[in-house]
């Protein structure tokens, strides 16, 4: 398959010459260094459509609470960076020998593969505008939410319940999805548009952490089945249910 589309190339000029100037002085032609950086998080299209089909598959029909998406497995920006990701030109393409597609991409990073049969036929290649992690595509499980403002806890708690379902239905004997079957998904996570949103339950603030404009909130078993809801204070960008084990260092996973 080619990846040679993308390609990032770095010219350095070692010595500028002006025309005629090498044979007035005896100098050697200026050398030009080509370093190309190829990403090793490029993808096989045909592979993760796939995934995609199947996961999707294994949410409930509609009505529902969760969506999913893939998000790009950053390796260099910081979570803050990541979170705000949102690329002025291309950020991801799906590129074959008739086919260069760049894909709608969410703030933050996320997207959906968009079906393209020529990609399919020609075994085209997801890449990325950002350094990504090799041979993997993150999963991102987002919550529906509506002008109000409020999350209740019941709604969040029909969201897991959906997430477990789809995790269920995951075949113990899958490799490439042995991470999502497994998958703790304790902990909720709002990321706003603005700096000072917050995440309240019952008019206080309620996070555990805060990462740039997004918090996050440990999810109580013992209040998911309660009358009570999140209130999400401030222009909402993104809410989705994560993995506490996905952030070291800024949430603590309980014990065992």
């Amino acid at each position: 398959m080619s990846i040679l589309s993308r390609l990032l190339l770095l010219f350095f000029p070692l010595l500028a010459v002006t025309p005629g100037l090498a044979q007035e002085t005896g100098a050697p032609p200026a050398e030009i260094k080509i370093v190309t950086r190829k990403n090793p998080g490029d993808l096989p299209y045909r592979f993760f459509l796939r995934a995609q089909r199947q996961l999707q598959s294994y949410l409930p029909p509609e009505p529902r609470k969760l969506d999913f998406n893939f998000r790009i497995s950053f390796t260099e920006l910081p979570m803050a960076e990541r979170d705000g990701y949102q690329p002025l030109s291309w950020g991801v393409s799906v590129v074959g020998d008739t086919v260069d597609e760049t894909l709608a991409l969410r703030r933050g990073g996320y997207f959906i593969l968009p079906e393209l049969a020529r990609a399919d036929e020609e075994d085209a290649t997801i890449m990325f505008r950002e350094q990504s992690r090799k041979k993997s595509l993150d999963v991102a499980w987002i919550l529906r939410t509506d002008a109000s403002g409020r999350l209740p806890f019941a709604e969040i708690g029909q969201a897991l319940r959906e997430l477990r379902a789809v995790q269920k239905r995951i075949s113990l004997f899958s490799i490439s999805m042995r991470t999502e079957k497994h998958a703790s998904y304790d902990t909720l996570k709002a990321c706003f548009l603005q700096a000072g949103g917050e995440l309240r339950v019952g008019g206080t603030g309620a996070a555990d952490a805060t990462i740039g404009q997004c918090s996050l909130l440990r999810l109580d078993p013992a209040r998911i089945g309660s009358s009570g809801a999140v209130e999400l204070a401030g222009p909402v960008d993104i809410v989705t249910i994560v993995d506490a084990r996905d952030y070291p260092g800024v949430l603590t996973p309980p014990a065992g």
